[in-house]
């Protein structure tokens, strides 16, 4: 045989073998390894292809040897895979191990050299007793959103000054490309990394929030769409005396005063209110968004079938300080929030959002969970739909589970889970049926932490019968999360627990 047609065979070997052998190319779960961020090292994405990259050098630079020199390179190759398949089928037929499931754990499995806690917002609460973490958030993911949505409108923009400064909204219209529409945009993740509190006795203080952004946005007209991934700085501000708006009308964006749409009137700057006549830019009467710092800036399409490795997965659970008092009071003010009926609706929403998440078709698991999440979900699966593809999601287990935060507020409980599971995890073409990436042969193990949140004046056996939980009958539940027989808005935690967010090993940070 010629040392063409040799180098060829030995090719040919080992992309068959790795199609066995090498782990899966995308690990796409619900909030999961699809990665918003195209597959970069990014909070939420399950992990960063800059290593995968370099294997794959070292990989390409091996099929060259052994094109050249097959007689050195073939058998090297073959006993190296042999070895991988043995250890693998090891591995799996003995578990995944070493689960830290408890803070007590004796021997806990190494982390990450570095990882810092994430500030405690809660802290607001001294100066405003309303003050939500939720709602915060919900506020924070909303605006993100809607100032991108009025990239390409300068009227639009305009109507969010007060809640935009002239610097934040000059920062957005002039978002590369200047003056495209913008068809969609996903946070990915939203971590605080500075947080100002004003001493008491000082006039006009505010309190300042620095809030750290990754995003994906999809630009342009239909037909020639670009997708972005960035990373920004928000730096947010508000007065010291200024209190939360109830939940209602966090996402309304009106004017933070009189609660009326806001119109600017003739005054410079357009921030005073054409209703109430007040200035109501700089934080005044709610949080306004003083600066943007663009961090990096990435043209990326959505990555589904990128080498993603799961990270952290045996590290160290991260627990909250005070979990155990905070766990306590939850249950002594709800003696029916036990372990053992929280954890059956964490097993309800994980079967229909894996179940609704291999279907492409989100509306089995609308009722569980929150808006923004849903958005987020809904992103990820027009993905997929535009590129032909389908995660596959076969045999998914919830394999243990343990809570690890407990928030309260006037408006809502929170409460954080980590999770372990495991499944089979892979991608085809819609049309085929052929896997792109994955292995359909073999468990994926994985772990995450998810936050379940519910109105603070619930109580009750969390449900795990699919019924509406305002009007009793069977589960039909528009997009925008309410029930088609009666109306009820069920998707906010208003009657029950619902998911609000899913966060990767690697970007939990407490």
């Amino acid at each position: 045989m010629s040392r063409p047609r040799r180098g060829l065979l030995a090719f040919g070997l080992i992309l068959a073998a790795l199609a066995v052998l090498v782990p899966g190319l995308a690990v796409a779960r619900p909030g999961g390894g699809e990665g918003y961020s195209g597959g970069g090292d990014s909070g939420g994405g399950g992990g960063g292809d800059g290593d995968s990259g370099f294997v794959w050098l070292l990989l390409r630079l091996w099929i060259e040897f052994c094109i050249a020199y097959p007689h050195i390179g073939i058998p090297i190759t073959i006993a190296v895979l042999l070895y991988l398949h043995f250890k693998r089928k090891k591995k799996a037929k003995a578990g995944p191990q070493n689960w830290d499931a408890a803070p007590s754990h004796a021997h806990p499995p190494a982390g990450p050299a570095a990882r810092p806690r994430s500030l405690d917002l809660e802290a607001i609460r001294k100066l405003d007793p309303d003050f939500s973490v939720v709602l915060f958030e919900d506020f924070a993911y909303a605006l993100y959103a809607r100032a991108y949505q009025a990239h390409a409108s300068r009227r639009d923009l305009d109507a969010l000054a007060p809640y935009l400064s002239e610097a934040a909204r000059q920062r957005i219209e002039q978002r590369r490309p200047v003056g495209a529409p913008v068809q969609g945009v996903v946070v990915g993740a939203l971590r605080v990394v500075d947080l100002s509190l004003p001493q008491a006795g000082i006039p006009d203080a505010r309190v300042a929030v620095v809030l750290e952004i990754e995003s994906n946005m999809t630009l342009g007209m239909a037909g020639a769409e670009q997708t972005q991934y960035a990373r920004e700085r928000w730096r947010l501000v508000r007065s010291a005396a200024a209190r939360t708006k109830p939940p209602q009308d966090v996402r309304t964006f009106h004017c933070p005063n009189c609660g009326a749409p806001f119109e600017a009137s003739d005054r410079p700057g357009g921030d005073r209110c054409s209703y109430c006549g007040e200035v109501v830019s700089g934080g005044r009467f709610d949080w306004s968004v003083e600066s943007i710092d663009l961090l990096s800036l990435e043209e990326r399409p959505p990555a589904l079938t990128t080498t993603v490795q799961e990270v952290g997965t045996n590290w160290p659970t991260v627990f909250h300080a005070d979990l155990p008092a905070r766990r306590a009071e939850l249950l002594r003010d709800d003696p029916a929030a036990t372990d053992e009926a929280l954890v059956a609706r964490l097993q309800l929403i994980y079967n229909e959002l894996n179940a609704a998440w291999t279907r492409l078709d989100l509306g089995g698991a609308r009722p569980y969970v929150s808006d923004n999440l849903f958005d987020y979900l809904l992103y990820w699966t027009s993905a997929y739909q535009k590129q032909g593809l389908r995660n596959v999601l076969e045999n998914m287990r919830l394999m243990e589970s343990t809570p690890v935060k407990v928030v309260r507020d006037r408006y809502y409980d929170a409460l954080t889970f980590r999770i372990w599971g495991a499944g089979r995890d892979y991608t085809v073409r819609q049309g085929t049926g052929d896997v792109v990436s994955g292995n359909p042969r073999a468990d994926r193990f994985y772990s995450e932490y998810w936050t379940l949140i519910r109105g603070a004046g619930v109580k009750g056996a969390p449900r795990t019968e699919r019924s509406c939980p305002n009007c009793g009958a069977p589960l039909d539940i528009n997009m925008a999360g309410e029930c088609e027989h009666c109306g009820a808005k069920i998707t906010t935690g208003r009657f029950d627990w619902v998911l609000s967010k899913i966060e990767q090993d690697d970007s939990y940070t407490g």
